[in-house]
């Protein structure tokens, strides 16, 4: 944001400069084929080209709205991260859990995924009605999620689909590990599954970066 505000305001500098070198460029010019001024009419010709820098800036070059938000420092980020990195899978479905209440979610409910120890599904519905799973999965070591935990979720949702006349909605895999195999990023993506790594749950609680199949 700090290096955005400030080529937008050189921006503005370049553009006030420009100008009033330019209108005081005119002024000589009239001047010099005698065209009668005042002193006073160089005045008015510098304000009136600042006056037309800042309407060019305001339209052209002011940063955007988002572009003023502050994101997280480094330190929140790791400090989140180091959180993530302590929860067990109960504790940390009650995190994301929160994180769906406060981003818009309605009926979140947890489930306790019994074929997996390392694991805890979130059950809820997105602004449009329609229904959303996240599985919670804590890390077993230092390893990537590895495609298994993939397989095993996707299972799952399809077994649990069928019994709710195909209705899965959106599918979504986060873990507190610090990324996925790319076996599991492969089967993830054919089976539309989106990955949430610890880095992303940060972002997600910092910045409120809500997942794109959690904002429908």
């Amino acid at each position: 944001m700090a290096r955005t505000t400030m080529r937008a305001y050189l921006n503005l500098a370049i553009l006030v400069a420009g100008l009033e070198l330019l209108a005081v460029g005119i002024w000589f010019v009239l001047e010099g084929i005698r065209v009668n001024q005042s002193d006073n009419l160089m005045v008015v010709y510098i304000c009136a080209a600042a006056a037309l820098a800042s309407a060019i800036w305001l339209v052209g070059y002011r940063p955007r709205v988002d572009e003023w938000t502050e994101p997280c420092d480094d330190t929140a980020l790791r400090d989140a991260k180091a959180r993530l990195d302590r929860m067990d899978p109960a504790r940390l479905a009650e995190h994301l859990a929160d994180l769906c209440e406060r981003d818009g979610l309605a009926e979140v409910e947890t489930v306790r995924v019994v074929e997996d120890a390392y694991a805890v599904d979130i059950h809820a519905r997105r602004g449009d009605g329609t229904p959303a799973v996240l599985r919670c999965r804590s890390a077993e070591g230092p390893g990537p999620v590895a495609g298994g935990v993939v397989e095993d979720f996707v299972s799952a949702v399809a077994v649990a689909a069928d019994a709710d006349a195909g209705r899965s909605g959106a599918l979504l895999l986060a873990t507190t590990a610090g990324c996925f195999s790319a076996k599991a990023a492969a089967l993830a993506a054919s089976a539309g599954v989106v990955l949430l790594d610890r880095s992303a749950l940060a972002h997600w609680e910092c910045d409120k970066e809500v997942p794109a199949p959690l904002a429908a």
